[in-house]
């Protein structure tokens, strides 16, 4: 996404009676299986079969519900490594990522953890170990296996105790890098991997600095934060050596790079530089993307017209054996330009069906990442745009539920835009602490395996 506002509310023991039956076997052991891909025809080029089917999980009860409400207790995350076109853990199970968005540490240095029944944003300025791990445990009980965070490059630089603006004057009992290692580490024991990433140079009086193309200059606009890029890979080595220990962590390089040819090409130098200082210090899966998003006209198709695809996949071959590829997807970004898929004869119109979109991102070149180049992909942010209403709200959740559907027949996985949103914030997928029909449609596609 190209803009970023404060969260809002957690998960509670309300909001898992009323979405829980959705959701609850999403992830339970199915040893031996056939991929939802292979079984759609969507054929790895290379590989090997793991132990097993997707990461299991032991019988257990949610708390507080005297074992009403039957889940699976998680077991403890193990590393990824790439195969072919999947991620698999260390036992060789193999896993697809599938879970939601928490932007709060893009707002403020603790996350913004709300308590059930809380006001929204009423977790900013606290650090509650209590809620924290309360609300990951709904996460994991809803059927998540993934979180991923946003945040600031000046906060991790500074790592800073304190944090300031027009509402709280906070003092935290850690350091900002330590309250994000204690998330990572009981997020962990959980089962849950995270996928961490930066969005922003700056935070100032609980204002986010905006999306740059690149963050180092000319592309980003605050040199004072990282001058050039050899200054971000220096960021990056010291993200690598204190969260590179955690056998749970993804590192999303940059969230949505974009730009010029010449910008295209500084970014891969970038990360080809970047990708052997990393590997001096952990061995973790790394995310890398280029542009906003894939989007294609269906009316003016590819390769003979513009469109965004993954082709630069191909066009930019990366020597790391731990790498996976990240891309992001929506019908309206919150900008109202053309989405995946459209057409513009007549007019623009952002598409919804569940034939349009799967022929939009056959264009875009999905199944020929998993597929002939045999690269594992992760669709890192998609959701529905509410804030319209009527019948374009209708729309969107139909984009929503036909987009995921095509992505678990492909063995793709996928992380909501946004799960701890309310609904007023465009993508949120709750309303008052509840699943709205977004949410709904999310928990309803998470798939029983």
């Amino acid at each position: 996404m190209s803009s970023r506002v404060n969260p809002g509310c957690a998960l509670g023991p309300a909001t898992l009676a009323a979405g829980m039956c959705l959701a609850l076997s999403a992830f339970a052991c199915s040893e031996g299986t056939t991929t939802m891909a292979e079984d759609a025809g969507v054929q790895p080029s290379g590989g090997s079969a793991g132990a097993g089917g997707e990461q299991g999980w032991a019988p257990g009860v949610v708390a507080g519900t005297s074992g009403i409400l039957p889940t699976y207790a998680a077991v403890p995350a193990l590393p990824l490594q790439v195969d072919g076109r999947h991620l698999r853990d260390s036992a060789g199970h193999t896993v697809v990522l599938r879970g939601v968005n928490q932007h709060g540490f893009l707002d403020v240095p603790d996350g913004a953890w709300d308590a059930p029944g809380e006001e929204l944003y009423a977790g900013m300025g606290q650090w509650r170990p209590e809620v924290v791990q309360a609300t990951l445990d709904d996460y994991r009980a809803f059927g998540f296996n993934v979180v991923r965070f946003h945040t600031i490059v000046e906060w991790w630089k500074n790592d800073p105790q304190t944090y300031s603006d027009p509402y709280r004057d906070v003092t935290y009992p850690k350091p900002y890098r330590e309250l994000m290692a204690d998330v990572v580490g009981w997020a962990a024991e959980r089962g849950l991997y995270v996928i961490f990433d930066f969005f922003a140079l700056r935070n100032v009086d609980g204002v986010q600095s905006g999306q740059e193309s690149l963050p180092w200059p000319p592309w980003g606009r605050d040199a004072e934060v990282v001058a050039d890029r050899a200054e971000f890979i220096a960021v990056w080595e010291t993200v690598a050596e204190e969260l590179g220990a955690q056998p749970n962590v993804l590192f999303e390089l940059y969230n949505e790079p974009h730009g010029d040819a010449a910008a295209e090409a500084e970014w891969f130098e970038f990360v080809a530089e970047v990708l052997p200082v990393l590997r001096a210090h952990t061995n973790n899966p790394v995310i890398v993307q280029w542009d906003y998003m894939c989007w294609v006209n269906l009316d003016y198709p590819p390769p003979q017209y513009d469109a965004s695809t993954l082709q630069w996949m191909e066009q930019h071959p990366l020597d790391d054996p731990n790498v996976a590829y990240g891309t992001h997807l929506y019908r309206n970004s919150g900008a109202g330009g053309p989405g995946m898929p459209h057409r513009s004869q007549g007019g623009l119109e952002n598409l919804w069906e569940r034939s349009d979109i799967e022929q939009g991102l056959s264009y875009a070149e999905l199944p020929r990442a998993v597929g002939e180049w045999n690269h594992p992909l992760v669709v890192t942010e998609l959701g529905a745009y509410l804030s319209n209403g009527g019948e374009d709200r209708e729309q969107e959740v139909a984009w929503l539920s036909n987009t995921l559907d095509v992505l678990n027949s492909w063995s793709i996985g996928y992380v909501g835009w946004a799960w701890r949103s309310d609904e007023q914030l465009d993508h949120g997928m709750l309303h008052q602490g509840e699943p709205n029909d977004a949410g709904e449609t999310f928990l309803a596609a998470l798939p029983d395996e």
